[in-house]
């Protein structure tokens, strides 16, 4: 009778071979996240295509100096499926909202002095909104990584939401106020409102900001954080004044967006110098740099959003001015003063 032989266990591997010797099983966000960026080796084109040679002289030639960006991680690991059951969750909030408000007549009892906040200070960031979703993108084609790339594709489509949401309050204004110029005269007051050019100046200088570095410092270090504590942060504060409480909500709404968008800078920031100590002193030498335009955008926010309610615009400044410097010291930066 022949001896059986024993039966040899095999062990299953511990990780995924793309991940190299990672020790562990890869989390559902890393296993859709990990290594989706096609541009990672350059366009399928040859090296003397339009699209490689600008990857190779706005990207891969940028002054950070990152041995693995493939390490950075998302804090809140968000994926397109969780993204969006969030998103679900807010825009059925906000229906909400509009439908009661809509109920109760809310836009017809506005106070002359909310349908001017609105008019001159909410409608008119559907161009801000546009220009923060085109700086995003931005961000997101020319990032290395996928982990970074799917971050600021997500921060992209907030800003379609934002944009969203601000023409559907602008259509609802017009409908009710269609003598005080809603969805016609916000285009005027972008190009031609005094307090308005610092921004938009802001906007369109970052957008030439081509070198990845210098485009992810202008947008997400600068120009988005002091536009997001000015036009949602503080102006869901003028509006709560006025008695606009719709959009005192909505707005408050949108900075569950911010929010994240803050956790991923800081954390990206923090990688980044983490990963050489000298990416510190390239980020910020282009905050101090960009500081100026930031703070332009501070003084002419702060004045705009002062004209109504009771708060001075030196008060509505110094809290924006906080908060940008909160975001830029959790990065493991700083403002100095402008």
């Amino acid at each position: 009778m022949t001896e059986a032989k024993p039966r040899v266990r095999r062990r299953g591997l511990k990780t995924w071979t793309a991940f190299g010797n990672l020790g562990r099983r890869p989390s559902e966000y890393e296993i859709v996240t990990h290594n989706m960026n096609h541009t990672t080796n350059g366009l399928e084109l040859g090296p003397e295509v339009n699209g490689n040679r600008w990857l190779q002289e706005h990207r891969d030639g940028m002054r950070l100096t990152v041995a693995d960006w493939d390490g950075f991680r998302d804090p809140d690991q968000v994926t397109y499926a969780s993204y969006m059951a969030e998103q679900d969750d807010q825009e059925t909030y906000i229906e909400g909202l509009l439908e009661q408000f809509d109920r109760e007549g809310h836009d017809e009892s506005l106070s002359d002095d909310a349908l001017e906040l609105l008019g001159k200070a909410l409608t008119p960031c559907r161009y801000l909104g546009h220009g923060l979703q085109m700086l995003s993108a931005n961000v997101q084609q020319l990032a290395v990584s996928s982990y970074v790339s799917n971050c600021a594709v997500f921060q992209t489509a907030d800003q379609l939401r934002r944009v969203q949401l601000n023409a559907y309050r602008t259509t609802q204004l017009k409908l009710s106020h269609e003598s005080r110029g809603f969805g016609t005269g916000e285009r005027d007051s972008w190009e031609n409102d005094a307090d308005w050019q610092p921004i938009r100046k802001a906007v369109e200088l970052a957008l030439v900001d081509f070198d990845w570095d210098r485009a992810f410092t202008a947008t997400n270090l600068v120009v988005k954080p002091v536009a997001d504590a000015l036009f949602l942060d503080q102006l869901s504060k003028q509006a709560a004044e006025v008695g606009a409480r719709l959009d005192e909500l909505i707005l408050e709404n949108l900075l569950r967006d911010v929010a994240r968008s803050r956790r991923w800078t800081a954390a990206l920031g923090q990688f980044v110098t983490d990963a050489d100590e000298a990416n510190r002193g390239v980020l910020q030498e282009y905050v101090d740099e960009l500081a100026p335009l930031g703070q332009a955008m501070i003084d002419g926010g702060s004045s705009l959003l002062a004209s109504w309610g009771s708060r001075k615009a030196e008060d509505i400044a110094a809290d924006v001015r906080s908060s940008w410097s909160e975001l830029l010291e959790s990065a493991g930066l700083r403002l100095d003063a402008a």
